[in-house]
């Protein structure tokens, strides 16, 4: 209701009226008042798909309570025993050798992967390089989510500053040329790059370094924890990335890294601890 008349009362210490001053509103007849000002969205502002992912997340929660007060086993939603690696910021030397299931010719991929980590700099998650090129495929986290792939680089904005775990899925398919990151099971702005490509088999693939073939050194170490790293030789749907950034049970696994099975070589002081991603 249109306000007609506005009070504003001065009191004493013994709450007497020392004054009361009236003045009248005019009456808006059906005319729209706009502010003077424009709502700005804020970086830190969630969209559609995380609300949605945060409802998915509460609902899995009461049906596991409702499990426990029923009597019926808590189910794990933990798909794995397999632990997280550490790299300590204070070694600079540590880094994982993974041997993968399939060569790394690759026209798609998905790779997904947990990290606990400062977002600061430019961290190297995976790194594979050949003879030919150092930029194969990286992909690094921190300020924001950097991907190179056959030398071409892009970078997904990281607006995300939370200090937990945090779940990744980085995308690419040549056909389309694009590229996506999925931040906790939602999807960000897809970006060119290396449209009709294909990556080169018989590299080095690492985890944790950013590597440089023809010196043999390591650099834009990654220091924090990280688990989970699967690598698919194609590109998850939608449904299958919100189900691993919501640890579902009965987790995929990559045919090209598959997380607790693929053979790897831990170096340089990474230390092996318990998973607390899911």
């Amino acid at each position: 209701s249109q306000i007609s008349l506005l009070e504003n009362t001065l009191l004493d210490w013994h709450n007497r009226t020392l004054r009361n001053d009236y003045r009248h509103a005019q009456p808006l007849n059906g005319r729209v008042v706009e502010s003077s000002f424009r709502a700005q969205l804020t970086q830190e502002q969630c969209h559609p798909e995380e609300f949605s992912l945060r409802l998915e997340q509460i609902q899995m929660q009461l049906q596991d309570m409702k499990r426990e007060l029923s009597g019926v086993s808590h189910v794990d939603t933990k798909s794995h025993t397999f632990p997280a690696f550490y790299f300590p910021a204070e070694n600079i030397e540590s880094f994982v050798n993974v041997h993968p299931l399939h060569d790394m010719s690759l026209q798609a991929f998905t790779l997904c992967f947990w990290t606990k980590a400062q977002h600061a700099g430019s961290q190297t998650v995976l790194s594979y390089a050949t003879q030919e090129r150092d930029n194969e495929l990286v992909v690094t986290v921190g300020t924001e989510v950097g991907l190179w792939i056959g030398g071409h680089f892009v970078s997904f904005p990281l607006y995300h500053k939370a200090k937990d775990w945090l779940h990744y899925c980085v995308a690419w398919a040549s056909q389309a040329g694009m590229g996506n990151l999925w931040l906790n099971g939602a999807a960000g702005k897809a970006k060119s790059i290396q449209k009709g490509y294909m990556s080169q088999a018989g590299g080095t693939l690492v985890l944790g370094k950013d590597r440089d073939t023809l010196l043999g050194t390591f650099s834009n170490g990654f220091a924090g924890w990280m688990t989970q790293v699967n690598l698919w030789s194609q590109v998850l749907s939608p449904a299958d990335v919100r189900a691993l950034a919501l640890c579902k049970p009965g987790q995929l696994k990559g045919d090209i890294i598959a997380w607790g099975e693929t053979s790897m070589t831990l170096l340089g002081g990474v230390v092996l601890e318990p998973d607390t991603s899911c």
